[in-house]
């Protein structure tokens, strides 16, 4: 009787799939039916599973000899290429999912700790691998990478936007990522495309946006509370309300990107999240901030921001300023929509009603177009009073 080892039993089988290549030499059966036989390994159910063909429509039977020599001959040099006969694809290089994600894994790490990931993409890079190992082992168990196809994509996204109740953003950027896990699998001959294709996103008309604009009495509110209990913290806020000034672009400025006497500060293109070096206006309130809290009395490579949001040696992590941000938010009683970076939309918006030019709000915010400065337009529900008396040529 023909056996094969249960791989989920037998923890040394995974080390490698060699055991899917298993097979038996085809051989010849004649009888009432004329066919040729053999075994081969079938991954659904975990064993040797027999294979006939029929070669009864040869009707001579030497032919149907000389014919079935031939079709054994091609079968074994195709089994010994890899071939399955129950898988849709060659097995020559058949991976276990876990293989793939562990290879996967070093490489991200790797690409991180050379400075080509930034941490935030990084550290959400990681949480998809780790929810997406969970739902491997705990709710859709599969072995191999061939199993990892379009199917079982679409029923993972499913789970990440259903069952566990997440946005239609959050499911973007699974799908996202995960085309990007397909790419890489591509990239190295594991996959012949790219299981993704052919998923759609979810419309952004259709996704509503975490967090909101802060009415202004909020952020005066705001201003009153950090100024007296958290003043390091409202240099952070002021950077983001007025200069728009990104969290994570906050942890790499160093004190020496100031220029006090053009009242500016320059973001050099490996700080920036646009990859290009850009200058921002500092408006004097913030000039005077920093000087109140002694940041210029510090060495120019120090970062602005290091332990408890003073200027040290060491750059943080963009989850301090939500911490500091939490303060507040509790402080204060304020909503949860009403998020830290809310407070650049909010920075923008009141520029923009306040008939600070378009042009000048995108420069300042770095936008990439105009159209994306004046997407925060549909804020501003009070008429204009400059057009108010306006009388045009029509």
């Amino acid at each position: 009787m023909l056996h094969f080892p249960n791989h989920s039993n037998d923890s040394s089988v995974h080390k490698n799939t060699d055991f899917v290549k298993q097979y038996t030499m085809p051989v010849l059966r004649e009888g009432a039916t004329w066919y040729i036989e053999f075994y081969a390994f079938d991954p659904a159910e975990n064993k040797l599973r027999r294979k006939r063909i029929k070669i009864n429509r040869i009707k001579n039977t030497k032919k149907r000899r000389a014919y079935a020599r031939d079709v054994m001959k091609r079968i074994s040099q195709q089994l010994s290429e890899g071939w399955n006969p129950w898988l849709e694809q060659d097995c020559s290089n058949l991976m276990t999912i876990q293989e793939v994600l562990n290879s996967y894994e070093a490489y991200i790490d790797k690409m991180y700790n050379s400075g080509n990931y930034r941490k935030l993409t990084y550290v959400g890079y990681k949480s998809y691998i780790k929810n997406l190992r969970e739902y491997i082992k705990d709710l859709a168990p599969i072995y191999y990478l061939y199993q990892f196809d379009k199917g079982y994509i679409t029923r993972f996204l499913d789970h990440i936007f259903v069952e566990r109740d997440n946005g239609a953003r959050t499911r973007n950027n699974y799908l996202s990522w995960l085309a990007v896990l397909s790419g890489w699998c591509v990239g190295h001959n594991y996959l012949q495309y790219r299981p993704t294709d052919g998923i759609t996103f979810i419309d952004k008309r259709y996704m509503k946006k975490q967090r909101e604009i802060i009415p202004l009495p909020i952020v005066k509110r705001i201003h009153e509370w950090v100024s007296e209990n958290d003043p390091h913290f409202l240099l952070a806020c002021q950077l983001l309300y007025n200069c728009f000034i990104r969290p994570v672009e906050m942890t790499r400025l160093k004190i020496g990107m100031i220029n006090i006497k053009e009242c500016t500060i320059t973001i050099p293109a490996d700080a920036s999240k646009n990859h290009v070096t850009m200058v921002v206006t500092l408006p004097k309130k913030v000039i005077m901030t920093a000087r109140d809290l002694g940041i210029f009395e510090h060495e120019a490579s120090c970062y602005i921001f290091s332990n408890m949001l003073r200027p040290g040696w060491k750059m943080i992590d963009t989850v301090v300023f939500r911490h500091h941000w939490e303060k507040v938010r509790k402080a204060l009683g304020f909503r949860k929509e009403y998020q830290f970076y809310s407070l650049k939309d909010t920075g923008i918006t009141e520029m923009l009603e306040k008939n600070i030019a378009s042009i000048t709000v995108r420069d300042q915010a770095r936008h990439s177009s105009l159209s994306i400065t004046e997407l925060y337009t549909h804020h501003i529900d009070k008429a204009n009073p400059k057009l108010l008396n306006w009388e045009g040529s029509l």
